[in-house]
């Protein structure tokens, strides 16, 4: 073939052939591009729905807890029991530590001049300060919970329990008043 058309002419259409295919394959790799475009453009935006969808699902169940009232006496009763044994488990913490670390400081101090008593003591009130309030914050947060709750859920139980106590009261407030003032006619009787 390119003695018959000569080495320009067949570089010439060799070279336009090429061309060609790669205007094709290019073509060819545009379309495919593209497609795989609208694809993840159709899969983000469906990703981003049901993100969206999930997160307004997770909004409005956290909204229908926290208007659940005995969610709110629980949370309520927990939060006051973590912060009243958090800092009594923290205060006995610290005593409790500073002594131990005072009295592990007593072994070295033979050799620190003393200087370990004090070290260990500020060591193990900080140690004991930690350890006592993070147990007493979560003993007080589960008690708290627990009882706020059990509370919550028997608070007519306890209304009524509440208002028989007081009439009970009232009744004997008033069987005191009469025998009282029996007793004080008999007296003005035995007087005169």
């Amino acid at each position: 073939e390119i003695q018959e058309q000569g080495v320009r002419a067949w570089a010439s259409s060799a070279a336009e052939a090429a061309g060609q295919t790669a205007r094709e394959s290019a073509g060819q790799v545009r379309a495919a591009t593209g497609e795989a475009v609208e694809q993840a453009k159709a899969k983000a935006a469906a990703l981003a729905q049901t993100a969206q969808d999930k997160a307004t699902q997770v909004s409005t169940a956290t909204k229908e807890v926290a208007a659940n009232r005995s969610v709110q006496a629980t949370a309520l009763a927990a939060t006051g029991g973590a912060m009243a044994l958090g800092a009594a488990g923290g205060a006995t913490g610290l005593a409790t530590g500073a002594t131990v670390g005072a009295v592990v400081g007593l072994v070295p101090a033979l050799f620190t001049f003393g200087l370990s008593i004090p070290i260990g003591a500020a060591i193990g009130g900080g140690t004991g300060l930690v350890a006592g309030a993070t147990a007493g914050t979560a003993v007080g947060a589960v008690g708290g919970g627990v009882a706020g709750y059990s509370v919550y859920t028997k608070r007519d139980q306890i209304a009524e329990a509440a208002s028989k106590a007081k009439a009970k009261a009232s009744d004997s407030a008033e069987f005191v008043k009469g025998r009282a003032s029996t007793s004080v006619d008999f007296v003005r009787e035995k007087a005169s």
